[in-house]
């Protein structure tokens, strides 16, 4: 979800992808493809200080997820959740993107903005690198096709595209 008039802490995509790969080997997951975001979430995150809610689609209508940072809550919307299970890539990608909310934007690094933010201030661009490289680390993955990355990740192809663009310079 689009955080209006908000901007965070610069990162760059390189400090973001150092960032994820630390946080991957702490979880001895360096080495897996395919990450377990269903698991990590009903596991993990409570162990993290951060609780999760399934919510109706009349409750969050439009809105696939949310990172509550106030109340340590992430919303998912049921649907989202229950394809997520099953392997859906774009839900999978909804639940990476809200994990790096809740990883990268503690609300001391938040603050109001302006007009437009660059690339490496928003929270939302901050938020779906996160998620492109937890679900295909680049020392993984940089010399996969994107259908390799499709297949061995579980991404969408919208998202393998951008995550081979990224690697090959594109």
């Amino acid at each position: 979800m689009r955080m209006p008039n908000v901007s965070v802490e610069p990162m760059s995509r390189k400090s973001i992808r150092e960032f994820v790969n630390k946080f991957r080997q702490l979880l001895g997951l360096e080495d897996v493809r395919y990450f377990p975001i269903v698991q990590f979430i009903e596991w993990y995150l409570p162990q993290l200080g951060m609780n999760y809610e399934i919510l109706t689609i009349a409750e969050m209508n439009d809105v696939y997820g949310l990172t509550n940072m106030k109340k340590n809550v992430l919303y998912i919307r049921e649907d989202v959740y229950c394809r997520a299970v099953k392997g859906n890539p774009r839900d999978r990608f909804t639940l990476c993107h809200e994990l790096g909310h809740f990883l990268l934007h503690a609300p001391e690094r938040v603050s109001f903005a302006r007009g437009k933010i660059p690339a490496y201030r928003d929270p939302e661009w901050q938020a779906n690198v996160f998620a492109g490289e937890l679900m295909a680390p680049y020392y993984l993955t940089c010399c996969m096709s994107v259908d390799e990355m499709m297949e061995e990740c579980g991404m969408s192809r919208q998202a393998a595209k951008i995550q081979y663009g990224v690697y090959h310079g594109k």
